[in-house]
């Protein structure tokens, strides 16, 4: 039973604090009326909860965690379950543990007389405003299960995309870091036993020659500064990314990169058009389903121009109209599209078809996008190797030529 903390005055007009159990604040209330108090205060105690917040900055949910939690409580309350009897459920089959503890508190909550959707908001970090509006919408329509369900396939569908881009930027990924490691190492270690020879020679080096020897000179005696400060720039640049000014800056970059924009376009299509889809479906209203599709976009750019275009829906513009102002950004097909869908009444049932569309079209990408990352990679590692073949072998030739 929960416990409360309250305030109250006596008959006497003397301020009491305390502490009791009661099935509810109400239910409080009632007893403290009861004794004979006037309660000024009640409060439920969150000591749990308290133990929760704590962890609450090092704990993460995956979102496969969150689809299987959407899956396991549908079936549940599909076969009959009271909300906060599957949610006890769902807990014993969670295997993060901070996740657990949450879901707990989330059960908690609902036996105390909570809605699903307000314990869920409680949790913003967890779950997104999406999660949070689409439980809703199933409470108010009487269907939870069955909105869960749907909820669970849009999560599955968002989780695809992310997983295709993480594979496919992994190989180039480690190729790189793998390359960086190597390169500091023979910077450090190898190459200065090469170019120490060549002070020993009394002969005019070719400036290539200078330039190699004079950057593993730095290496070699500096290599923990040297060590140090890149570690520095990796991770201010790690921060930086992180920050306002490195989305403006690196959102923009790779919506201009030959080799990434059209991945980068086609993720962010698909994802508007599943989760706007999957808001219309819940019954949301146009406005309130961009704005908060908007906050789900990867890209920055794209975030602006569906939060601009709730705007103008709101005073009446239509919503292709608002997405024609940038060309960049949503291609011909989505906007004509959404105008067929707007002239049918058939929006959800287009939007669907063009997510299913650039879902297909991801996957294309992501394969082509390895095949031309590699001979890439390949060019410029031999044009790194090239540069030092001949900056090392070509003051050898010149001590030859003139001995």
């Amino acid at each position: 039973m929960p416990q409360y903390t309250y305030t109250a005055k006596n008959r006497e007009g003397q301020t009491i604090n305390d502490s009791g159990e009661a099935e509810s604040r109400e239910a409080m209330g009632q007893i403290l009326r009861g004794q004979g108090l006037l309660p000024t205060q009640i409060e439920e105690k969150r000591a749990k909860r308290e133990f929760g917040s704590i962890f609450s900055m090092l704990g993460r949910v995956s979102l496969l965690e969150k689809l299987t939690f959407a899956k396991n409580l549908a079936v549940t309350l599909k076969a009959g379950l009271p909300v906060s009897r599957a949610l006890v459920v769902v807990t014993k089959q969670m295997s993060n543990p901070y996740f657990s503890r949450v879901i707990a508190d989330i059960a908690h909550n609902v036996e105390s007389g909570k809605t699903l959707s307000e314990s869920l908001g409680a949790y913003p970090r967890i779950f997104s405003p999406i999660f949070v509006n689409m439980v809703k919408v199933g409470e108010t329509s009487g269907e939870l299960d069955d909105t869960l369900q749907y909820l669970a396939k849009q999560i599955g569908r968002d989780y695809n995309l992310i997983r295709r881009t993480k594979g496919a930027m992994t190989y180039p990924a480690v190729v790189v870091v793998a390359l960086l490691i190597i390169g500091y190492l023979m910077f450090t270690f190898v190459l200065p036993k090469l170019t120490a020879s060549f002070a020993e020679f009394d002969t005019d080096l070719p400036i290539l020659t200078r330039v190699i020897i004079t950057t593993v000179d730095i290496f070699s005696r500096y290599s923990i500064l040297v060590g140090i400060g890149l570690g520095g720039l990796i991770a201010g640049f790690l921060f930086w990314r992180k920050t306002q000014s490195g989305h403006i800056v690196l959102h923009r970059l790779v919506l201009m990169l030959p080799m990434f924009k059209t991945l980068v376009k086609k993720i962010n299509l698909a994802r508007f058009t599943i989760i706007f889809t999957g808001l219309l479906k819940s019954g949301m209203p146009i406005v309130e389903a961009l704005s908060i599709t908007s906050n789900t976009m990867s890209n920055i750019y794209y975030q602006q121009a569906l939060a601009d275009a709730s705007e103008k829906v709101k005073i009446g513009v239509d919503l292709v109209s608002s997405l024609e102002r940038y060309p960049h950004l949503f291609t011909p097909m989505v906007t004509q599209m959404i105008q067929v869908g707007e002239e049918s009444g058939t929006m959800e049932t287009v939007l669907e078809e063009v997510a299913d569309f650039y879902e297909a079209e991801i996957d294309d990408t992501v394969k082509n996008l390895s095949s031309i990352i590699e001979p890439i990679l390949v060019m410029v590692i031999g044009a790194v190797v090239g540069v030092l073949a001949v900056g090392l072998i070509l003051p050898i030739y010149n001590i030859s030529q003139n001995i």
